[in-house]
């Protein structure tokens, strides 16, 4: 319906040409100069300002591969757009990117390729006078570099990416509404079952929008009057109090962004993921009240601690508001069948410690989606780290046996068990559609135990997190379940946590889960555990010797050849730098083997240098 409606024959009747009120582009509105590091560099904020920009315009190409470069974006709001409701930059290199403020603070990331092109300018910016900002691009999309579209194949070291807008634009809220009113609509005709009098309902409400639109010429009279007939089958969707109603939802929506530490990509790119991907959160979460969103892996929170740390205050400033939510308790989503049985305590161990340290706080929820099996020691470590409830959904990629269970226990080889749940639409980066929402009901295999669920949505892999347009597809399809029904009801407002304590208390109750004892065997990937084989040695040469340091440096520490009271001091920061390293190489698509071969340079080099100081004992 969507593709009929703008492809119609004359563009004026489009809705899509009707999103935007006014634009402006061009070096008087958007005056742009460069500055291009040397080496494939990855300049902080402080330096990469601190030299001189030369001119640049859009259709300028930039690159190569993995090159960085700095914008001065000097922009001006035009008188007549001055009085517009909602002004936006509109930016896409096709290629990532971060926006700074001129005094060095990280306000938002870039997708690029047509995602997360859009930064709403700020207030102060409405005074007709020139303002200035700073875009850095990272020559690589969100999954790298891969050539073609095969995005698993060696990166391509010369891609260059063009910057082909860079404009303001004032937006039509009004006609950006209709726009998802018939969206949601449109995938309620198709994919309600044809029998239902609700999938002929949205064909007629769909029509009737189409009719009011063309007889009113495009005009925002027709826009308004689409939204009022929108509304017979969606209610009052233009506010997260959609979500108020005293309806029971059994789908609870969950904000979720997957940064893979590296894989088609360095680990020093993923720093700059995390900055780009979390800012945005933090601004998504002032815009809908509703989102709650979850992100694990201490390592991740510590690099931005490190290198971008406004941003790191606007995360804790979530976290304690109850919006944003570290989860996991690890210090990296690791491999589990590989480390030995310590690494996989310290794992936990220190990433319990970073979050209770930085946040007052220790995970409940053991989180890890995207791992390639799990051991069956993983309940016991949970049990013994604090955490009594798992979630992941990777088995669902199966090529053999089909996974039985959405909700059950499982129990370790000594009998430790947590509650598992894995999301029914199985998928951690659920794109939010109307068929998302159906299948976390539709492919929910243990509907007789428990009918609720979790939905995980948000750009993954590569980062990103919800979009805004994620936000609004839910807020239409709670408002369709709530005034028209069919649509399993979903809820946003409870985090993660929320979810399972309502599931525990289930189980205390009376509920009885199904039990799977042992291993969750991953029936894929499996050529992980025999590539990259001296990444794998490093990572056991640097267990054995960890202990063998511990060892040695806590006999030095108690007495001397004497057995007189020791002067020596045990190195407590050099050994847990160690073992962060380790850690951060065991990170599920480093030490398997599955990622580039610029990460294993990295882990190489995080062994040989950063890894194991023999100078320490």
């Amino acid at each position: 319906m969507r593709r009929a409606w703008s492809q119609s024959e004359s563009r004026i009747l489009t809705l899509c040409s009707k999103l935007n009120e006014a634009t402006a582009s061009g070096p008087e509105w958007v005056k742009l100069s460069v500055y291009s590091p040397p080496d494939l560099a990855r300049p902080t904020f402080k330096e990469a300002t601190s030299h001189e920009f030369r001119p640049a315009e859009v259709g300028q190409w930039f690159g190569p591969s993995w090159s960085t470069h700095w914008f001065k974006v000097q922009l001006t709001v035009p008188k007549h757009m001055l009085d517009k409701k909602h002004l936006e930059l509109e930016w896409d290199a096709n290629c990532e990117g971060m926006i700074w403020t001129a005094d060095g603070d990280v306000v938002h990331g870039l997708t690029g390729g047509g995602e997360r092109t859009q930064w709403i300018l700020p207030n102060a910016f409405r005074d007709g006078k020139e303002h200035l900002f700073y875009v850095e691009i990272a020559c690589n999309g969100m999954f790298g570099n891969a050539p073609g579209g095969d995005s698993i194949q060696p990166p391509d070291p010369n891609k260059f990416f063009q910057l082909h807008t860079a404009k303001v634009v004032a937006v039509d809220l009004e006609a950006r509404g209709l726009y998802f009113d018939f969206w949601e609509i449109g995938d309620a005709a198709r994919e309600f079952a044809s029998e239902s009098w609700e999938a002929h309902e949205a064909q007629q409400i769909a029509n009737r929008i189409i009719d009011a639109f063309i007889a009113g010429g495009g005009s925002r009279e027709s826009i308004v009057e689409g939204r009022k007939i929108a509304r017979e089958y969606l209610g009052e969707v233009d506010t997260h109090k959609v979500y108020e109603s005293d309806k029971e939802a059994i789908i609870t929506g969950i904000g979720y962004c997957h940064i893979d530490t590296c894989w088609l990509w360095p680990f020093a790119e993923t720093k700059r993921k995390v900055a780009r991907s979390w800012s945005n959160q933090c601004d998504l979460i002032d815009r809908y009240p509703e989102l709650r969103f979850c992100c694990s892996q201490a390592q991740q929170y510590k690099w931005l601690e490190q290198y971008y740390p406004s941003t790191f205050d606007r995360v804790k400033k979530k976290v304690k508001e109850g919006t944003f939510q570290p989860i996991g308790g690890s210090w990296v989503e690791h491999d589990t069948n590989l480390p030995g049985g310590e690494s996989l305590i310290r794992q936990f161990l220190y990433g319990q410690r970073y979050f209770e340290s930085r946040f007052g706080q220790r995970c409940k929820t053991f989180w890890l989606p995207d791992t390639f099996g799990y051991s069956t020691q993983l309940p016991q470590v949970c049990r013994i780290s604090g955490m009594t409830r798992f979630l992941t959904q990777k088995l669902s990629w199966n090529n053999i046996n089909n996974f039985p269970h959405t909700t059950f226990n499982w129990v370790a080889l000594d009998n430790s068990q947590v509650i598992c749940h894995m999301p029914p639409c199985e998928t951690y980066t659920a794109e939010a559609n109307f068929g998302d929402v159906k299948r976390s009901v539709s492919q929910h295999k243990s509907l007789d135990q428990d009918k609720t669920s979790l939905l995980v949505f948000g750009k993954g892999d590569g980062g990103g997190g919800p979009t805004w347009q994620h936000l609004e597809k839910l807020r239409r399809c709670r408002g369709m379940s709530d005034k028209t029904g069919l649509l399993p009801r979903i809820k946003l407002g409870d985090s993660a946590d929320d979810f399972f304590d309502k599931l525990e208390k289930k189980v205390e109750q009376g509920t009885e889960l199904v039990t799977w004892y042992g291993e969750l065997y991953f029936e894929l990937h499996r050529g992980t555990y025999t590539t990259q084989a001296n990444n794998k040695r490093n990572n056991r040469k640097s267990e054995i010797m960890l202990r063998d340091i511990e060892y040695l440096a806590t006999l030095a520490t108690i007495k001397n050849d004497f057995g007189k009271k020791s002067s020596y001091k045990y190195p407590k920061q050099d050994i847990d730098d160690m073992w962060e390293n380790v850690l951060l190489c065991q990170f599920h698509d480093c030490l398997p083997g599955s990622s580039i071969e610029m990460c294993y340079d990295d882990s190489d080099e995080v062994s040989e240098h950063h890894g194991l100081p023999h100078e320490t004992c």
